[in-house]
C-alpha cells in the first residue's frame, strides 16, 4: 500500500460511457477529496490515447489522527474506448499544485470490463460420503446459497489447481447472471456437488465464493 498512490477501477455506464472511481490512501486523517476532473498537470506530455484526469486532494491544519485514511474520487460520463480514441486513464493525485502520485488503467471493451463481485450468503452447507451397501461409496456437498434476484445460475467446481492438503477438496462457488431483467427479490438456491463413486476420501471441504470469502466443513460418513 502506496501513500498517495491511487487505485483505480472503471466501471461502464449503461449509455456506454466510464466512471472512474478512485481510491487514494493518506497519511492522516488531516487529508479529504476535492474535485475530480479531466486534465492534465502543466508541463506534463501524454499520447493522444491517454485520458488525463486530476484527483484535487485537500489538505486541513490543525489536530490530525495519525491513521491511513482513504480518500474517494468520483468521475462519471467518461467518453473511453476505442471508439473514443482512449485506451488507458492516468490520474494525478493533487496536493495543491504539486503532483503528488499518479497511477494508470487500461480501458477495456465494455463486455470485459469489471463489475463489482455479486453480494451473496450462504449456509446449510453439508458434505457426507456415503459408504451404505451396496456402493461403491459416494461423495456429495450441499448448501443454500442467497443472491439479490433470481436471475443467477449457481453452481460448484473443483478449483484447479487444488492446496496441498489431498484430504481437502477445494470447490469454487460459481455465480453467473443469466440475461434478461429480473425482479429485485431476494431468493435463495440450493447447490449441489456430486462424485459418484467418490475419488478420495476426503476429511474437509473449502467452499471459495466469488466475493472472496471461503467456508470449510467437516465431511460426514454416512454408513
Amino acid at each position: 500500500m502506496e501513500i498517495f498512490q491511487p487505485n483505480l477501477q472503471l466501471a461502464v455506464e449503461p449509455d456506454g460511457e466510464y466512471t472512474l472511481d478512485a481510491v487514494t490512501i493518506t497519511p492522516n486523517s488531516g487529508y479529504s477529496a476535492g474535485r475530480a476532473r479531466p486534465g492534465a498537470p502543466p508541463n506534463v506530455l501524454l499520447t493522444p490515447e491517454t485520458f488525463p484526469v486530476l484527483l484535487e486532494i485537500r489538505e486541513r491544519r490543525g489536530r490530525v489522527l495519525q491513521v491511513l485514511t482513504p480518500v474517494r474520487h468520483h468521475l462519471r460520463n467518461l467518453k473511453l474506448g476505442p471508439k473514443a480514441g482512449k485506451t488507458s486513464v492516468i490520474a494525478y493525485a493533487m496536493l495543491g499544485d504539486r503532483v503528488v502520485g499518479s497511477a494508470s488503467i487500461q480501458v477495456s471493451p465494455s463486455h470485459e470490463c469489471p463489475k463489482p463481485p455479486v453480494t451473496i450468503d450462504s449456509h446449510g452447507w453439508y458434505a457426507w460420503i456415503n459408504r451404505m451397501p451396496p456402493g461403491p461409496p459416494s461423495f456429495h456437498v450441499t448448501g443454500v446459497v442467497v443472491l439479490p434476484t433470481p436471475g443467477f445460475e449457481v453452481r460448484l467446481e473443483p478449483a484447479s489447481p487444488q492446496g496441498i492438503n489431498p484430504a481437502e477438496l477445494i470447490l469454487d462457488l460459481k455465480v453467473n447472471p443469466l440475461p434478461g431483467i429480473w425482479p429485485q427479490i431476494v431468493t435463495s438456491m440450493s447447490v449441489r456437488y456430486d462424485q459418484a463413486p467418490a475419488q478420495v476420501a476426503y476429511q474437509h471441504v473449502l467452499i471459495r465464493e466469488p466475493d472472496g470469502d471461503s467456508i470449510q466443513i467437516p465431511v460426514d460418513a454416512v454408513e
